[in-house]
């Protein structure tokens, strides 16, 4: 079990939200995943509530890692990747996960805020938000939570985003910790969770600090 604790700097939380484009990103992120990762992750991805998904068995056919949907009240656990199932937010909460089925945000549920946020609260500088395309600006006020609880934020380059609004919002609103590419992603996060230093990450897996320019737009 993940502890929830707000002083240890090791970051071994990933929560990582997305929209349209988000599944093909996910399923690279994954592949380049350890199996041996000590992290927990959790993924809320904007879903029908009454689509029928087998999201987790394909996640999982391209993750080392084990993926399953989430379960109320079920441990959050390191090593593993959880889904936000459909038609409920992923909460955390003390080493655990809940299933909320409380009103929508920014239209959909499960959404992206209340992962990061409630992740924020409980796991404190253990946590990297990780944000990727989508529309719209879910994730944006979670990743600021993120931020304000001592852990990273970090964004997909909105231009090889097939929806760019959510990491660009992210970026102008929030002013990330790091933008990457997808194809950097796992190494990037591999090297966060190891102990590497964000500056050391960002110089040696391709990722760079956002622009003045990208912090000064304002999508809507």
């Amino acid at each position: 079990m993940i502890e929830a604790s707000a002083s240890t700097p090791r970051r071994n939380v990933i929560l990582i939200g997305g929209s349209q484009g988000a599944i093909p990103a996910i399923k690279t992120l994954l592949r380049g995943l350890p199996a041996g990762l000590h992290a927990a992750i959790g993924i809320t991805i904007h879903r029908s509530a009454t689509f029928k998904s087998e999201l987790g068995d394909l996640f999982g056919k391209h993750s080392a890692l084990p993926v399953s949907e989430a379960a109320h009240g079920a441990l959050f656990e390191a090593g593993r990747v959880y889904l936000a199932p459909p038609d409920h937010h992923l909460m955390l909460r003390s080493g655990a996960m809940w299933l909320d089925h409380g009103p929508k945000q920014h239209h959909v549920r499960p959404a992206v805020d209340p992962m990061f946020v409630s992740g924020a609260k409980a796991y404190g500088g253990r946590v990297v938000g990780v944000l990727l395309t989508g529309n719209l600006s879910d994730g944006v006020a979670g990743l600021l939570s993120i931020k304000k609880h001592g852990g990273l934020s970090l964004a997909q380059d909105p231009h090889e985003a097939e929806a760019p609004s959510m990491p660009s919002n992210a970026i102008a609103f929030d002013d990330v910790d790091a933008i990457f590419s997808i194809a950097a992603a796992s190494r990037l996060l591999g090297d966060l969770v190891s102990g590497v230093k964000l500056g050391d990450a960002i110089e040696s897996d391709g990722a760079r600090r956002p622009s003045s320019l990208e912090r000064a737009a304002r999508p809507s």
